[in-house]
């Protein structure tokens, strides 16, 4: 008689045992799934901050050539919009929905720039030449709805040129350009 209860007290060892490694089991997939979550959230968050320094960076960049682009930010009262497309690189005017900056075509960068002041150079006594100062505030987002990462950063940056504002290509092949 005392063989038969040590074996039902053995399956209910063994049956608390199975349920203690179950819910070890449980909690380990719900904990991994979780820090799988913050993972990917860090990364998304982290692609929308570079989408917005890309389209900065990208509007900087377009401005040491002394092209139409500067000279738009420079005659415009409004902000001057640009977006940064995965085919075309830094376009005019404000990006459309289908138009992105990665592969997967779920990331857009856009900037607005506007021109803030001119200022004679320190220093100096060429009256001619003038330090412009603009900012830029450039925006990175997902173009999913489901994807809510969006980051907009913003940069001031300057150029130095001829005091009447007029830079081109030729001005700066002259050594007038900044």
């Amino acid at each position: 008689m005392t063989q038969s209860k040590q074996a039902g007290a053995a399956l209910i060892v063994a049956l608390v045992i199975l349920l203690a490694v179950t819910m070890i089991g449980i909690s380990a997939v719900k904990s991994g799934l979780f820090h799988e979550r913050m993972a990917f959230n860090a990364q998304a968050n982290e692609l929308s901050f570079q989408a917005a320094e890309t389209a900065i960076s990208g509007v900087i960049e377009e401005a040491k050539t002394n092209g139409s682009m500067l000279t738009k930010i420079l005659d415009s009262s409004s902000p001057t919009l640009n977006c940064v497309t995965n085919t075309f690189g830094l376009e005019e005017d404000a990006c459309a929905s289908d138009e992105t900056i990665d592969a997967r075509s779920s990331l857009q960068a856009s900037a607005a720039s506007v021109f803030d002041s001119k200022k004679p150079l320190i220093d100096t006594d060429a009256a001619s030449f003038m330090d412009f100062q603009f900012s830029t505030d450039g925006t990175g987002s997902f173009v999913s709805d489901s994807m809510p990462f969006s980051h907009t950063n913003h940069q001031e940056w300057r150029k130095v040129g001829p005091a009447s504002g007029l830079f081109s290509d030729d001005a700066d092949l002259l050594g007038l350009g900044g």
